[in-house]
């Protein structure tokens, strides 16, 4: 169950949906907030998920969800795991565009300006997002992150495989996405990579623009950059709840690709030139594949 502290009042939907979702972020979540609600475009309403957080994070949510009403805070009695989360605030939107703000970092003050000017130009984009920046966590050095992804090819399979071949840190997924886009998936997988499935299936509906200037930064650190955990930490950050114990996770992700082509809005040969990579793609990715399947065998047997 969840208490809502602020429900935003009124019919007419906002033009961006922020979802912050956070769970013990205190440390930078001012900073976050101060970013979104300082954009240069204000027609935005911005739902904090609060998930069981036992920190700071509910009196800093609470200051400002307090004098500034396109806040709507959620405090989460226990723990739904980060995916969950993510998900929640998702579902949560009103608008017709939706970014996804994590606690740790933060964004230029043009970013939703410029990203939903691209997108209202083109209505064949489902995602934009500009450059990123690299924040190193204690000492606040910065570094251009130069392999963040345009994927603008008119065809949904070669959008698909050129994100499943050269995604590396899914910075992308902090971009403006087309909400009606977004309503279409199945959101973000509760397992370590769900989040790659998710982009496949927008980058399946249409084109991610990438913008040329620097409009995210992204904290990179022990406390932001989950792929620092152990796979046992990083299965108990996403799905503190699964019965599953890590170990299949390339697996379920192909699985997730094979269901999400199966089940495409796109002609028939499209679709069985998507299933052949798809195969493909797990025949090149078996050796990851069987080691997790080893340990997790492993596990169980342990």
């Amino acid at each position: 169950m969840a208490d809502s502290s602020q429900i935003q009042s009124g019919n007419r939907s906002p033009t961006v949906s922020v979802g912050l979702p956070v769970h013990n972020g205190g440390r930078f979540l001012a900073q976050a907030l101060d970013s979104i609600l300082g954009q240069s475009l204000q027609d935005i309403e911005v739902i904090i998920s609060d998930n069981a957080s036992t920190d700071d994070s509910a009196a800093i949510c609470r200051a400002y969800s307090s004098r500034d009403p396109r806040i709507r805070y959620i405090h989460q009695v226990k723990n739904l795991g980060a995916a969950r989360n993510w998900n929640f605030v998702a579902e949560q939107a009103q608008g017709k565009y939706f970014k996804w703000s994590s606690a740790n970092d933060f964004c230029a003050k043009t970013m939703l300006e410029k990203c939903v000017a691209a997108m209202e130009a083109d209505p064949s984009i489902v995602l934009c997002h500009g450059k990123t920046c690299l924040v190193e966590e204690e000492t606040n050095a910065q570094m251009e992150y130069d392999r963040d992804i345009a994927l603008t090819d008119a065809s949904p399979i070669e959008r698909f495989k050129t994100l499943c071949l050269k995604l590396a840190l899914n910075n992308a997924q902090n971009g403006i996405i087309r909400h009606d886009a977004l309503k279409r998936t199945r959101l973000e997988g509760l397992y370590p990579h769900g989040d790659l499935a998710l982009m496949a299936e927008l980058a399946l509906q249409g084109k991610f623009v990438l913008l040329p200037e620097i409009l995210f930064y992204r904290r990179m650190g022990p406390e932001s950059f989950s792929s620092l955990l152990t796979s046992d930490q990083l299965q108990e950050f996403i799905d503190p709840h699964s019965k599953l114990r890590p170990g299949f996770n390339r697996l379920r992700l192909h699985l997730d690709y094979f269901s999400m082509m199966g089940s495409a809005r796109i002609g028939l040969r499209e679709k069985l030139r998507g299933l052949t990579f798809v195969v493909h793609n797990a025949f090149w990715d078996k050796a990851l594949i069987w080691a997790e399947l080893r340990n997790g065998m492993r596990r169980r047997a342990d």
